[in-house]
């Protein structure tokens, strides 16, 4: 009975810790079209993870334009062909488009995945 009891705490403890509000800055983009990796841009973005504790990702580009994307699919950890760790998920943007997040353990690289052939990296340089 007790591991059990410490087992729905862990469990009720994380997806606490993953509800929790944290905000990143990027500074930099590169995009691809078509499978053709576009030119790099400058950038201010300005990200925010749970914001009031609901799973959402909300895009504030300098702008003042917002992208706030639903997240519809538990988080899922990988890591790359080279051994980069990151976090996925997938998500819904205001559309109702399917599309995936995915969050590099290492701090400095932020990827929307929107279709095959098409996604958005950001940077912090």
């Amino acid at each position: 009975m007790k591991k059990i009891f410490l087992g729905l705490l862990l469990l009720l403890s994380t997806s606490m810790f993953s509800q929790e509000t944290f905000v990143k800055k990027y500074t930099s983009m590169i995009s691809k079209k078509d499978g053709i990796l576009q030119p790099w841009e400058k950038t201010d973005v300005t990200v925010v993870f749970n914001p009031r504790g609901v799973k959402d990702i909300v895009i504030y580009y300098s702008s003042g334009n917002t992208l706030t994307l639903h997240q519809i699919g538990g988080v899922e950890a990988g890591k790359t062909n080279s051994g980069e760790g990151y976090q996925i998920v997938e998500c819904i943007d205001q559309d109702g488009e399917k599309l995936a997040i995915q969050l590099f353990d290492d701090d400095t690289c932020f990827r929307i995945l929107i279709a095959e052939g098409y996604m958005i990296e950001f940077h912090n340089d």
